[in-house]
Order: C-alpha cells, then sequence, then structure tokens
C-alpha cells in the first residue's frame, strides 16, 4: 500500500492543474495579490496584496493595527502604477472612516442605509421565528 500512496509535495490530476507558482499575480476581492508562499497552511495565506508588498519593501512591516491602503482615488489594478505615492498607511479606525457611508454619502442617504438595514433585521428576524 505505501508504493501507491503520494509522497510529500507530489500532486496530481486538479491540483497540477489549479497550482499557480510562486509570483504569479491576480485580481481577487477587487485588488492585485501575488503569490509569495507555499509553505501556508491554507491557501488564502498564500497571497497578499501587492499594496502591501510595495509599502513593506519600502518601510518594513506594516505596525500592528494598521492597514496599507490607496489614498483616495489613486487605487488601481495595473501592477506597474501600484507606487508608494499612491499608498498610505493608517490605523484601522481611520481606514473605517474612510470608508463609511456617512463620509460617502449625503446625510439622506446614511439614514436611508440605516433604515434599510433595521427593516432587514426585523424581516430576518421574524421568518427565523416562524420557520
Amino acid at each position: 500500500m505505501a508504493e501507491t500512496q503520494f509522497k510529500k509535495g507530489q500532486t496530481a490530476g486538479a491540483g497540477n492543474r489549479r497550482y499557480d507558482p510562486l509570483g504569479t499575480i491576480k485580481v481577487k476581492d477587487g485588488e492585485l495579490r501575488i503569490k509569495f508562499t507555499d509553505d501556508a497552511p491554507y491557501p488564502a495565506a498564500r497571497w497578499k496584496p501587492v499594496a502591501r508588498v510595495v509599502w513593506e519593501a519600502a518601510h518594513g512591516p506594516i505596525p500592528p493595527g494598521h492597514v496599507v491602503r490607496f489614498k483616495d482615488g489613486k487605487k488601481t489594478l495595473a501592477l506597474e502604477e501600484i507606487t508608494l505615492d499612491r499608498l498610505e498607511c493608517v490605523t484601522k479606525a481611520e481606514n473605517m472612516r474612510k470608508n463609511s457611508y456617512w463620509r460617502n454619502y449625503p446625510r439622506e442617504v446614511g439614514e436611508l442605509i440605516q433604515l434599510k438595514g433595521r427593516l432587514t433585521r426585523q424581516i430576518n428576524k421574524r421568518t427565523r421565528s416562524a420557520a
């Protein structure tokens, strides 16, 4: 039986077809990501955002509680356009404020978004209790 078992690091079939070599770049969740390792315990941990790689190459590790993001209006999916002048390192709290619908929409639209959320929660609550 041992003769027919897979050896460590060996893949076959669909695993070979789906394998991406190190350095592969692809778009995932609206951002450019690069494969940097094969040794991560799960597939998603094998990829890093290119913007993060560019920032860390110039400034070192990102401090805990911070994220690298594109400056307002500078987001791109073109690899050669991801440069330091388009990036900023901000706290997670500041990133949340910059992405808030209160900042991006008029007050009336923000109130409508909240109202829709309230209605959805009530509908879901009643749907679950009826089932």
